[in-house]
């Protein structure tokens, strides 16, 4: 009961179908109820469906109020090293993930039980239950990674901004103060001076002689150039940040081949390096038996059929397949097609052998292994075994 459970609410890379159901359909109840608060805002908005809206509210606090129970005993059954089932629940209510499923439930289950929480408490919250989204976007978790890696730049920039809203604000006080009331003193210019930089410009407070005019222009084009650097900060981050991503991605995929599994970490980051990104349709044949193997193929994502002498079956995201390529140009022993929209990283025999051909001691290892590996595809060929190696 423990596993299923655990499975229902699983979050890695390649989840249960149930766990991937439970997660659309507590997407639905969210963005739902969310979009209630919302438009509960508008006057009337409900009229004549009030019994509906109170209905679907009170099916949505049910539904989320049982995800935020079966998280919770879930996180119990699952303790750390040297951590007791009591530490792992205040671990999972005290983690982000934790905060936004204790705000989504327990304060409308407190206003139901206490009729405390007045109106705006239930839109505020309402919309707060959106928050429950952030754990299936990984862009939201990657932007968290970045923002952290990126502080100390972002900090300076924010210092440097800053120095500029008072001196700025500073000059044009003194360049206006005797002749433009809105900008009297330094904190009336500082309005000015922010809203300037950041190239909003309300215009509900300008400088009217032509040294303040001066100033203004100067620091328009300052806000232009400061701005940017905050963006161009983010952006280098997150570019990096998705290379890390998609290198360590690759870097495992490669690592589960049998071939490279004696290889050290830097031997399979230079293979990984050596993949190029291919995009493949349904329906689009990727080999056929029979043909000349140059080349091994890594699936990103989507499923391939493959249909040989062991038999059929599917391979999916994480698996691999054509690996006897890239030791012999022998022919292909089985068709593959794709049953859906794949992306798959491609490994020409040819740059793996030049790769190779200057290391003689990595070229043993992985020609043992081969060795084995064909070995005992055979053996598993005689059997008629499923999932045999794919040449």
């Amino acid at each position: 009961m423990t596993e299923w459970m655990s499975g229902l609410i699983g979050e890695g890379p390649f989840p249960p179908r149930r766990a991937v159901a439970y997660r659309a359909a507590l997407v639905v109840c969210i963005v739902l109820s969310t979009s209630i608060s919302i438009i509960d805002t508008v006057p009337e908005a409900w009229l004549g469906f009030e019994h509906w809206v109170s209905f679907g509210n009170a099916f949505f606090l049910v539904v989320l109020s049982a995800d935020y129970v079966l998280r919770l005993v879930v996180s119990a059954q699952q303790p750390g090293e040297d951590e007791s089932a009591w530490g792992a629940t205040l671990r999972y209510a005290l983690s982000p993930y934790g905060i936004f499923d204790f705000l989504a439930v327990v304060p409308f289950l407190l206003g139901e039980a206490t009729t405390l929480m007045p109106h705006d408490g239930e839109t505020v919250f309402g919309i707060l239950r959106f928050l429950k989204l952030a754990r299936y976007s990984p862009a939201l978790e990657t932007l968290g990674v970045v923002v952290l890696h990126e502080l100390r730049p972002l900090l300076a920039a924010l210092f440097i901004m800053l120095i500029l809203a008072i001196f700025s604000s500073a000059l044009m006080y003194f360049a206006e103060r005797s002749t433009n009331p809105a900008l009297a003193s330094v904190p009336a210019a500082m309005w000015w001076a922010i809203v300037t930089l950041s190239t909003v410009g309300f215009g509900d407070v300008v400088p009217i002689t032509p040294l303040g005019k001066v100033v203004g222009s100067v620091v328009a084009v300052l806000g232009l150039c400061m701005f940017a650097l905050p963006a161009s900060i983010l952006a280098s981050g997150f570019s990096e940040e998705m290379k890390r991503q998609n290198f360590v991605s690759t870097w495992h995929l490669v690592a589960k081949v049998p071939f490279f599994t004696r290889l050290q970490a830097s031997q399979i980051a230079e293979i990984a390096g050596l993949l190029k990104l291919s995009r493949a349709i349904k329906g689009e044949v990727l080999m056929r038996e029979g043909d000349t193997g140059e080349c091994m193929y890594f699936i990103v994502n989507g499923q391939v059929e493959v249909k040989g002498k062991a038999g059929t079956f599917i391979l999916k995201a994480g698996d691999f397949f054509g690996e006897i390529a890239l030791i012999e140009r022998c022919p292909r022993t089985a068709t593959v097609k794709a049953v859906s929209r794949c992306q798959l990283l491609i490994l020409d025999a040819r740059d793996f052998h030049k790769f190779v051909a200057h290391d003689h001691a990595l070229l043993e290892i992985i020609w043992e292994t081969a060795r084995a590996r064909m070995a005992q595809a055979e053996r598993a060929d005689e059997k008629v075994a499923p999932k045999d190696p794919v040449a």
